[in-house]
């Protein structure tokens, strides 16, 4: 076996446990995807995960795709947090980002908004959301 198709092999492992019913499997297996955020896979999961049934859940994926996801990451966070803007728990999304952002830790405002003309306008809500909670709103 190669190493690529070790880590093929391990990344449809993860991808696997992120569907388990265990909440405890499906949280670990998000910092597993992690190690694969090059992947469109792992990715694809983490934007899934950010609806997941498990608040938890739902607020690990938004940390790992904000932190390792880039741009990318970042835009499909801000996304689903205005997608949701009427939904409570979308608030633990926002609120992770906010600290993330306040602690210096991932410079979110100051990425997005160079460019922030290109997120949707669900992306707009939660940035605009996201500036709020910073006192820049």
């Amino acid at each position: 076996m190669t190493d690529s198709d070790k880590n093929a092999s391990d990344l449809e492992a993860a991808l696997l446990r992120s569907r388990s019913t265990d909440g405890m499997t499906r949280n670990r297996a998000i910092t597993e995807l992690a190690e694969y955020i090059q992947d469109e896979r792992a990715v694809a999961r983490l934007h899934e995960m950010l609806d997941d049934e498990v608040v938890t859940m739902q607020v690990d994926a938004a940390d790992v795709l904000a932190r390792q996801g880039g741009i990318g990451g970042l835009f499909l966070v801000l996304d689903e947090i205005g997608r949701r803007r009427e939904d409570p728990d979308a608030d633990y999304m926002a609120n992770r980002l906010y600290e993330l952002d306040a602690s210096g830790e991932v410079e979110i405002l100051a990425t997005v908004e160079p460019i922030s003309s290109q997120l949707s306008e669900n992306g707009i809500i939660g940035f605009r959301q996201l500036k709020t909670l910073r006192g820049q709103g």
